[in-house]
């Protein structure tokens, strides 16, 4: 289902990566002077339709398909998808390639129109939205075409482009970006932009920052690209990166047209909503028990994230079997609908926080210097930017959900997240280690911030949650990818093959079992805790 912000941004694409659409009737529609012509809209016009489809996009992605993949939330409360349970689709996988594809084109058309009519401003914008977009498509698929999509008659058979290609080619995109912006070029049309309102250096941040994404994703194939974080560390004014949540990028929305979010254009009811329930997995993740199994002390954004219903904190459990879906249903909590579905939620594509478990993560492990700081440091001023930021919303609901500064000292000193209690491996945390402290703090942080909870998991593995018995469609096992479409297969068949082997080796089916170059399974040769059936 289309959002109305969505339609208006795939009107200036008649093209996905590979194919083309045409009639007989396109001579005289290219010539006729009471048609639009292709093209001819002006830089600005198409920047505020993208940007806001982006946002649109990452709000259903992470409710309707990250969060169910890695046991954030379960759709336990029907029957009409069973995306928790792996039973993922071509179909499922065409959507999610021509949504990302077709955000690509817009941005890639938002800067050709930029660089036809001298916009350099909305130029840089058009390359770091575009980045962010395919980035993503590439962390979903593996393997894209880049340096040879959106060519339209040219090429209607784009190379694929392998993953460490990609990283360079992203980073190179955002490096243009920031130059440009660092030249403070002049801005046509004020007014256009709600993120950060023509700030020219908090869109070079928010560029560096998501570079910074993308060589941590990348970081388990080669020190190299920990060395690159590290020269971003050591030249911050050459590469300036979020100092605080004010550099966050976040888009906000409206309560009227044209600027309401996913949820106030679809008018999603509570009831629909909350169909997919929270699980035990964030809940144990989020609460202290005693011996009898209350919870005893909660993270203070586990009341932002979710809502009891049955005046205790249980959890639901993705992946289950149909036969077990009403024990683990009964008496779960469900995301919480004030704080999440409101025509005017914002829409997350980076935070502070981000950046801050980036660093930490690095410094813990020994692969980057921080001036200043400790691993311990940093990761303690990642949880409390999440809670801040989270906090922030809390205080606007009609019914507000205040934060106290005790919560947040007492939650860093607790099982769930000290960092010293998960240093001494000595049963005080719940964590085996501050690897996985981090890893499992920042999984928490990425809520609903579009799919990258699903791109994190894959790249760490942790939460270590079990694999349930209700997820045999995929051979028990998480997607490690999604599936190339069948169009796309039979329009440009030889590059998937040739994608697919280089993923893969010789002879690589085109499914969900393909480990993507930067992930766990791929780096280890194993997943951290299969499921016994694991085929």
């Amino acid at each position: 289902m289309r959002s109305k912000v969505f339609m208006a941004a795939s009107l200036a694409a008649a093209v996905t990566l590979f194919s083309v659409s045409c009639t007989k009737d396109f001579e005289k529609i290219n010539t006729n002077p009471n048609k639009i012509e292709f093209g001819g809209a002006a830089p600005t016009s198409l920047y505020e339709p993208l940007i806001y489809g982006i946002g649109i996009n990452n709000q259903y992605q992470s409710w309707f398909f990250a969060n169910e993949l890695v046991q954030v939330t379960a759709f336990t409360g029907g029957a009409t998808t069973q995306i928790h349970q792996y039973q993922i689709t071509d179909g499922n996988w065409q959507n999610q390639w021509d949504n990302f594809a077709r955000f690509g084109f817009d941005a890639e058309h938002l800067v050709r129109q930029a660089i036809a009519k001298g916009d350099k401003y909305m130029e840089a914008l058009g390359l770091i939205l575009k980045v962010y977009e395919l980035q993503n498509l590439s962390a979903l698929f593996g393997d894209i075409p880049y340096k040879e999509a959106y060519k339209q008659v040219e090429n209607t058979a784009p190379k694929f482009d392998s993953q460490e290609e990609l990283a360079d080619l992203f980073i190179a995109d955002l490096d243009s970006a920031a130059t440009i912006l660092k030249r403070r070029p002049a801005i046509t049309k004020s007014g256009l932009d709600k993120m950060y309102g023509d700030n020219y250096t908090k869109w070079v941040k928010f560029a560096n920052s998501l570079k910074l994404r993308i060589l941590c994703r990348m970081s388990g194939i080669s020190d190299s690209y920990w060395n690159a974080i590290q020269e971003i560390v050591n030249d911050p004014v050459t590469y300036p990166v979020f100092q605080d949540n004010t550099d966050n990028a976040i888009l906000g929305y409206l309560s009227a047209d044209p600027y309401r979010s996913y949820w106030g254009q679809q008018s999603t009811t509570e009831a629909t909503f909350t169909l997919h329930r929270f699980t035990q997995t964030m809940v144990d993740m989020m609460c202290e028990f005693n011996a009898a199994g209350k919870a005893t002390f909660e993270d203070p954004r586990l009341p932002l994230f979710a809502k009891q219903k049955s005046g205790a904190w249980k959890g639901s459990r993705g992946g289950v079997s149909n036969d077990e879906f009403k024990q683990w249903d009964t008496g779960a909590a469900v995301p919480n609908y004030n704080t999440l579905c409101q025509a005017d939620s914002p829409a997350f594509f980076m935070d502070y926080s981000e950046v801050l478990f980036i660093l930490a993560e690095g410094v813990d492990k020994g692969k980057l210097t921080v001036p200043g700081e400790t691993a311990k440091s940093l990761y303690e001023d990642a949880v409390c930017a999440s809670i801040e930021k989270w906090a922030a919303i809390g205080r606007n609901l009609a019914k507000p959900i205040p934060v106290r500064n005790s919560d947040v000292t007492k939650l860093l000193e607790s099982s769930l997240a000290s960092y010293d209690k998960a240093a001494a491996q000595n049963g005080t945390s719940i964590f085996g280690s501050t690897e996985e402290l981090i890893a499992c703090q920042k999984f928490i942080s990425l809520y609903f911030c579009g799919y990258e909870v699903y791109h994190e998991w894959r790249r760490t593995e942790y939460p270590a949650f079990e694999i349930a018995n209700g997820t045999s469609a995929n051979g028990y096992e998480v997607p490690t990818r999604f599936g190339y479409p069948n169009y796309t297969v039979a329009s440009n068949s030889a590059h998937v093959t040739e994608a697919l082997n280089r993923m893969g080796g010789e002879g690589a089916a085109n499914n969900m079992h393909i480990a993507l170059d930067w992930s766990y399974k791929a780096i280890n040769r194993t997943h951290r805790n299969p499921h016994p059936l694991q085929q």
